[in-house]
């Protein structure tokens, strides 16, 4: 039983996920489902059945590998909803009164019998020989695919061959037919349901090589406007546009109990599919042409939803996918929007660093900045209110173009384009606040580049309602912990959001290793809504380093000014508040590409943020320019390495940890920490190691690996060199305090 609760205990730091209550109904419909081969891969998912109002509805799109590993190359996959409107459709179809032999014609000609003449070689003589009869397949004129009857007839109206006395064809002979079977066509309809596909989630996969099997990356995408397609036996299907290897989709839909910031309508389709742009007026005109709707009568807001992504170049670099342009909303002819329709961060890609394997698999960080896309990362969707510009019962026309631009090559560039029109009935609370997500200190896949931390929080907040959002109280910290209070003030409109950084907390131990935030007081007043002012999530504790440590540095040959070989790559430490601590001053100016540098720093107690910087955006190492590799780490003084960053990191590296066994200003009781993480051969145990008696290390299934016991003073080293490259958890007698540590 106590292996029971470790484990789950393990689960949650591992997933990362938010904390989940009792109103959260959680709903998985594929399940590490492989997607090996070009096309769709369909599962049925039961979902609540309308019964019930959410607040919110995310989809976890967790990416991983198929058993044989992943797919070296960047394929789009979509996520979509096929959504049964409840009408039917009928096309026209005609099928023929009978077939012959199973073949469809206009009329048959036959005889009663008839015969095949030929020349015997054996025997030097004319023979003949009954000819093959014809099959007759005749069908129902009311049930048109209903055969009713087969019947045989021999075939006429062809020519025997007369042949001479030595074999030689000298005449023919027609056989007369003795009936003529003329054909007819019964029209016919078949019905089918309406099927409407919608698009919820848009990723493209990474790109790299030998990627090792057990390779995961969780996206999460909020989907509430899609309540009312997500009831009961839905259709959802996993789409992959790629080849060999393929990845694997595992989807779990998490239902929030609650009500919505607003109330949808209707969801229909502006455009969907992938379209080739051949030239601007050819896009514009017979693509994305215009499409009129009706806004309903009780509709007072309407939005546009639009995930659109450029792909293919041919070696171009002025096309879909490298080409940086605007697209443009337009609503009764008047410009409603524009959007930079554009990915400018792929340097700072959170599958970084890239995904090791022992056998020489890699994921690259991949630079490049794309048309609203990165490798391995989801696709941007937009959202363009247009409540200003619809009239309830009138019709709107939606005419979305494109920045035009030409290209030159053989291979026509294209855009998948999906985008729907949402109606609303309005906004269902005038003063409320929403904390919609937290980014620091956060366990996300998204947000990897730049946890685990120890500075300043950064949250998310979203105005709930009608009412201008001037003024918020925020509550923060650690469960168990320090109360932190913030008092905000901006302007957010309805629905607006603002990224909002926290001060510094005084203490990150507590009870339990989760951070919380709680809202209060919207515009000095009672909210609405409360029900979402509250989030947590569970967090990891920075690494613990020495107070003095050097910085080994190795340059490559990529500079911004020849001239001076001013490098693109420099690196400083910053205090907590933000304040620089140290800075490689000898890497601006004169430096010689390949030689290393080394800077020994001191620190004192505290928490820092150690940033590498490329201006060239492509790190030490990237294989397609000629700079050369560089290398990046931190090693004790005096010492062995104890921190190497790989040097394909694109924009930056932002490695957060702490110096000394506590702040000044902390006070941990009955904890320890451990350091250097990772680690190669030795861990360092360090807390009030008396209090605890006995320490357990398991691996990162819960197995037993080794107990720790007669303990005492503050410190204590364990070999860990025997130990297998991987993760592992040392946790008290009573399970209450979990620290994990990696072995390299």
């Amino acid at each position: 039983m106590v292996k029971k609760n470790f484990t789950l205990i393990i689960g949650l730091l591992l997933c990362g996920l938010d904390v989940f209550s009792s109103d959260t109904t959680m709903i998985r419909t594929h399940d590490h489902v492989d997607m090996t081969w070009y096309g769709n891969y369909d599962k049925i998912g039961v979902f609540p059945d309308g019964s019930e109002t959410y607040r919110k509805i995310y989809l976890h799109y967790t990416m991983g590998c198929p058993s044989s590993g992943c797919a070296p190359y960047d394929y789009t996959t979509k996520i979509e909803v096929l959504h049964n409107t409840g009408e039917i459709d009928s096309t026209l179809q005609q099928t023929p009164a009978f077939t012959v032999n199973g073949v469809g014609v206009d009329t048959l000609i036959i005889s009663d019998t008839s015969y095949i003449y030929y020349w015997d070689t054996l025997t030097s003589m004319l023979d003949s020989t009954i000819s093959i009869p014809i099959e007759v397949v005749y069908f129902d004129t009311i049930q048109p695919t209903m055969p009713i009857d087969t019947l045989y007839y021999f075939p006429g109206g062809f020519y025997n061959m007369i042949f001479d006395s030595i074999g030689n064809i000298i005449d023919s002979i027609y056989v007369n037919p003795t009936g003529l079977l003329i054909n007819s066509i019964n029209n016919w309809y078949s019905y089918f349901d309406v099927i409407e596909k919608y698009e919820i989630a848009r990723v493209i996969t990474p790109y790299g090589g030998n990627i090792p099997s057990n390779y995961a990356f969780k996206h999460i995408f909020d989907i509430t406007d899609f309540e009312s397609i997500l009831q009961d036996s839905v259709k959802i299907r996993a789409h992959y546009s790629g080849w060999g290897n393929g990845w694997s989709a595992t989807l779990d839909f998490e239902f929030i109990k609650g009500i919505p910031p607003r109330n949808v309508n209707s969801i229909e389709n502006i455009y969907s599919g992938s379209y080739s742009y051949v030239n601007s007026s050819d896009f514009e005109n017979n693509k994305l042409n215009s499409q009129n709707f009706l806004i309903q009568p009780n509709t007072t807001q309407a939005m546009i939803k639009m995930t659109a992504t450029g792909h293919g170049f041919d070696n171009n670099i002025n096309a879909a996918e490298f080409k940086p342009i605007d697209y443009f909303v337009n609503v009764n002819g008047l410009l409603a929007h524009t959007q930079f329709n554009w990915n400018d961060d792929c340097g700072e890609n959170p599958i970084y660093p890239y995904y090791e394997n022992p056998n020489g698999g890699y994921i690259h960080t991949w630079i490049l900045d794309r048309a609203n896309w990165c490798p391995g990362l989801r696709a941007k969707t937009f959202d363009h209110e247009i409540t200003d510009y619809i009239i309830p019962s009138d019709s709107i026309e939606i005419d979305i173009d494109f920045q035009g631009y030409s290209w030159s090559g053989t291979q026509t560039p294209s855009y998948i384009v999906e985008s729907q029109l949402l109606q609303y009935q309005g906004s269902n609370f005038n003063n409320s606040a929403e904390i919609t997500d937290i980014i620091k200190p956060s366990s996300k896949d998204e947000y990897s580049r730049f946890n685990p931390t120890c500075g300043k929080p950064l949250i998310e907040i979203r105005n709930y309602g009608s009412t201008t959002l001037n003024t918020l109280e925020i509550e923060y910290g650690i469960i168990g912990g320090s109360l932190h209070t913030y008092n905000w003030s901006g302007s957010l409109e309805f629905l607006e959001t603002e990224e909002v950084e926290l001060p510094l907390l005084t203490n990150w131990h507590g009870t339990k290793d989760v951070f919380y935030v709680k809202l209060n007081n919207p515009n000095g007043q009672a909210d609405d809504y409360d029900v979402n002012n509250y989030m947590e999530t569970v967090f990891e504790h920075v690494p613990q380093y020495q107070d003095k440590f050097a910085v080994w540095t190795t340059i490559n040959n990529g500079v911004i000014n020849s001239w001076t070989n001013e490098s693109e790559t420099s690196w400083v430490f910053f205090k907590d508040d933000g304040s620089l601590h140290a800075a490689s001053q000898q890497m601006f100016l004169g430096i010689v590409p390949q030689n290393q540098y080394r800077d020994t720093i001191d620190f004192e107690s505290g928490c820092y943020t150690f940033k590498v910087t490329d201006l060239g955006e492509n790190g030490l190492d990237y294989g397609y320019n000629n700079d050369g590799v560089g290398s990046i780490k931190l090693r004790n003084v005096p010492g062995t390495t104890f921190k190497d960053f790989h040097p394909d990191f694109g924009s930056n590296i932002i490695h957060n940890f702490r110096v000394g066994s506590i702040l000044s200003n902390e006070k941990i009781i009955h904890d320890f920490i451990i350091y250097p993480i990772p680690a190669k051969d030795e861990i360092v145990i360090s807390g009030d190691l008396i209090k605890f008696n006995v320490l357990t290390i398991v691996d990162n299934s819960g197995r037993f690996v080794k107990e720790l016991s007669s303990l005492s003073g503050s410190q204590l080293k364990v070999d860990i060199s025997n130990l297998s490259r991987g993760v592992y958890f040392i946790t008290s007698h009573d399970k209450s305090i979990i620290r994990k540590f990696v072995k390299q």
